[in-house]
């Protein structure tokens, strides 16, 4: 039974970062996701909707550093939000992409069950996204 009366397709994520230019150049030249918007919020910061299918992930740069970080490393890390996933069809081309622009590769791609292969990338604050492609 739904509880939440939908009114878009999609849940967006958000990410919050003190590293501008890494993290703004990963998502729009490495991953390609297209910038639609900057929203200022005077006295914290910006936030930059990527979009990604019908849904975005936004960016919220920070004005100052933040007073604590994220735990980086891998799923056993920390408990809560620990990765995103992203479902593709060109897996080799965007692990090579990566690899050429120094991003953090941890898993280049395995199969998980049949027809469908899991790679594990991170972004340049440490952010683990899974990208998923089915054969």
């Amino acid at each position: 039974m739904e509880r939440i009366n939908f009114t878009s397709k999609a849940i967006d994520i958000g990410i919050v970062t003190s590293n501008k230019d890494s993290m703004l150049n990963f998502y729009k030249n490495i991953l390609g996701f297209t910038n639609e918007a900057q929203i200022p919020f005077p006295g914290l910061g910006t936030v930059n909707k990527f979009s990604y299918g019908v849904g975005f992930i936004k960016v919220l740069v920070l004005d100052k550093k933040p007073s604590n970080k994220n735990p980086i490393g891998d799923f056993s890390t920390s408990d809560g939000i620990r990765y995103i996933t992203i479902n593709l069809s060109n897996l080799d081309e965007i692990i090579n992409i990566c690899n050429e622009n120094n991003i953090k590769v941890i898993n280049p791609g395995m199969s998980i069950r049949p027809g469908v292969i899991v790679a594990l990338i991170q972004d340049p604050d440490g952010n683990l996204i899974e990208l998923m492609q089915s054969t």
